[in-house]
């Protein structure tokens, strides 16, 4: 099962979307300040940004979450 999130290149601020990633330093779920769950991790491509060529890595937070119109 893939899903499919919307990134944003941090060098151009260009929009794509992609199901080429992984997550990295994965420390499961965790509370915030505000009581809400969140992903403690790093989602990481795992290809190249179509718009610079490189590598980003991304707080989950930073992401639009693919099950709601946010």
């Amino acid at each position: 099962l893939t899903m499919i999130i919307h990134f944003n290149c941090l060098k151009t601020g260009l929009f794509f979307e992609t199901d080429d990633y992984a997550l990295s330093d994965n420390r499961g779920i965790r509370t915030n300040s505000q009581g809400e769950k969140i992903l403690d991790a790093v989602v990481v491509l795992k290809s190249p940004c179509p718009h610079c060529g490189k590598i980003h890595s991304y707080r989950p937070e930073t992401l639009a979450c693919p099950f709601s119109a946010k």
